[in-house]
């Protein structure tokens, strides 16, 4: 099972259930954007919390609040994998192989972008579906990037209905994510 926090519509205004691949859009991440087209992505984890905070936490330091406006439109959706697909593994002996430490591919902040980027390009080069690693926010399980020119159609399946799907803007999962947030000292703003 994975786990994702996406908005509901994509930035191009299509529906978004969770299995929609960003084509582009927005400001660059750990592994995206390469290629010419631009390589579609989907960043996902293993777990609910991990999925909370590599993205409505992502940048937030303990003292600090996040406002409404950027979280309350997401939801958490629970994806079911029914295919099987590779995926470069950027954690434990997966980097020791290359020579490397967390410190210098998944444990960096963003001035490391264009480094990172290159090596989820060098995956995708060598026909891999994606990259997973530990996820640098919630270190304890582990996050993905998966490339939707890789993956084969249905390959992810929205699992409806599932015990952590959330949806933000509801009383009881805004408690949840405020729970969520007030364990590294972090104030979700209602």
């Amino acid at each position: 099972m994975l786990y994702r926090v996406h908005e509901p519509v994509s930035p191009s205004g299509a529906a978004n259930d969770g299995t929609v691949f960003n084509l582009g859009f927005g400001k660059a991440t750990r592994f995206a954007f390469f290629g010419g087209p631009t390589v579609p992505v989907l960043y996902a984890a293993d777990r609910p919390e991990a999925a909370v905070h590599e993205t409505v936490l992502h940048d937030a330091e303990p003292g600090s609040f996040v406002p409404r406006a950027q979280w309350q439109s997401k939801v958490l959706t629970a994806l079911r994998v029914v295919r099987d697909f590779s995926v470069a593994a950027f954690h434990s002996d997966g980097l020791r192989r290359f020579g490397l430490y967390s410190a210098d591919l998944t444990d960096t902040d963003m001035r490391a972008y264009p480094r990172t980027v290159a090596w989820a390009h060098a995956a995708w080069l060598a026909g891999l579906s994606g990259v997973s690693y530990m996820s640098r926010h919630y270190n304890s399980s582990k996050a993905l990037c998966l490339f939707g020119d890789r993956l084969e159609p249905g390959s992810l399946r929205v699992d409806v209905p599932h015990p952590d799907t959330r949806v933000f803007a509801l009383p009881q999962d805004a408690e949840w994510l405020a729970a969520l947030a007030a364990a590294i000292h972090v104030t979700i703003r209602p």
